[in-house]
């Protein structure tokens, strides 16, 4: 993205706003009685004042993915006060506002887009402390840094509640946009007073404050993906069409087993109390760097990718992954790509095809090649690796497992 990585980290330690995000206002007596038989989580304790964000998905009849929301409950004790306010991504807005205004019905319930009244926001750590730099020798696959979320501390947005889904996103919440717009300003002031970086705008520089608005805002979401993807989380348009356990809306407090009906509860029950998933969203490092596809641009991997099988002469452990794949048949893909942003990026990955680090190591990974199989297309060496927050019941068995 171009941007320093320091850059970055100090970006998201004072804060960001989030325009990949949208906010609807749901209001009324029946909201949450609504929103309780729509989502994959438990709504009732926003009924509270006070209560922290819920994290939820709303599925299709199919079990999958539709759309992903964090729902806030609005401060204030006016004839707004009480209501919820819903984070939803940008891109399925109206997609999402329409199946809730269908599933509405009688029910007591207004839907009012608040998207240009309120922000969402996120702040976070350094993203260098969310992965390793790289991850091509086995000590760096190993290595697992410990995710902090301690420069938050310093961000003028210190207040807004924890991220629901992992302690290592840090905080997320919602703010009128004109307070966001002013706190994240303020927290750039202080940034440029102390040296920290980024340039003062002078008197009369309204086009150029214009302009880098714009690019501060795409910075911002880059930002806030990459660190996503170090850690292995899917959002928003990522997520749909993929069931709610691959993406691993179990371990990011998204799911309860223990509400009462929803759409698609069925099929996520089951798969659940079953306890077989055979893929997962994992984090990816894509070998992009300095390299070129055929053409000679700029080599990058596209979501929906095949990933394949990859021997590396310097793993003899992959030589088994390679001879099951020396027949005349071509080799089956052990998984796709999911998001990319430059070398990072989430594969959703076969967990059969993942070997230990070490051996008493918790770490699991693989090595893919990412294929591009246009005309142009070149393979990309593509590592995955499980991210330290994950529930370990979901590997085991892996290691003595038929592949």
């Amino acid at each position: 993205n171009g941007r320093d990585p320091r850059a970055r980290d100090t970006m998201l330690a004072r804060g960001v706003r989030l325009a990949e995000r949208r906010v609807l206002r749901v209001a009324g007596e029946d909201a949450l009685k609504l929103l309780q038989g729509l989502v994959t989580n438990d709504v009732r304790g926003l009924a509270e004042p006070g209560a922290p964000p819920v994290y939820a998905a709303v599925l299709g009849a199919n079990g999958r993915v539709a759309h992903d929301a964090f729902f806030h409950r609005e401060m204030g004790e006016g004839p707004s006060g009480g209501a919820l306010l819903a984070d939803l991504p940008a891109a399925t807005f109206e997609d999402a506002v329409k199946l809730l205004t269908k599933m509405r019905l009688r029910a007591r319930v207004t839907l009012d887009d608040a998207g240009e009244d309120f922000a969402v926001l996120a702040v976070g750590g350094d993203e260098h402390e969310r992965s390793a730099t790289s991850y091509s020798r086995a000590d760096e696959i190993n290595d697992e840094p410990t995710p902090s979320t301690s420069a938050s501390a310093s961000s003028l947005l210190a207040f807004l509640p924890p991220d629901p889904r992992l302690p290592s996103l840090g905080l997320r919440g919602v703010l009128p946009r004109a307070v966001a717009e002013a706190l994240i300003e303020g927290g750039a002031e202080m940034a440029r007073t102390h040296g920290s970086g980024g340039a003062l705008i002078g008197a009369g520089a309204g086009e150029k404050k214009t302009s880098a608005d714009n690019a501060d805002n795409e910075a911002s979401d880059a930002a806030y993906r990459r660190l996503r993807y170090a850690l292995g989380v899917a959002e928003g348009a990522e997520l749909v069409g993929l069931m709610p356990l691959e993406c691993n809306l179990e371990g990011l407090n998204a799911v309860s087993f223990e509400k009462g009906c929803y759409v698609g509860q069925e099929l996520t029950a089951r798969t659940h109390h079953r306890g077989v998933v055979r893929k997962r969203v994992v984090p990816a490092r894509f070998e992009v760097a300095n390299a070129v596809d055929k053409r000679g641009a700029p080599l990058a991997v596209a979501p929906g990718t095949r990933l394949f099988p990859h021997t590396s002469p310097n793993d003899p452990n992959d030589e088994a992954l390679h001879s099951r794949n020396t027949s005349t048949r071509a080799p089956k893909p052990a998984g796709s790509v999911v998001a990319s942003s430059g070398d990072v990026g989430l594969a959703l990955a076969r967990l059969s095809h993942l070997k230990r680090a070490g051996a008493d190591s918790p770490v699991m990974y693989a090595r893919f090649l990412a294929r591009d199989e246009s005309s142009f297309g070149s393979d990309v060496a593509t590592l995955v690796k499980t991210p330290a927050w994950w529930d370990k019941r979901w590997t085991d068995g892996i290691d003595d497992a038929e592949r």
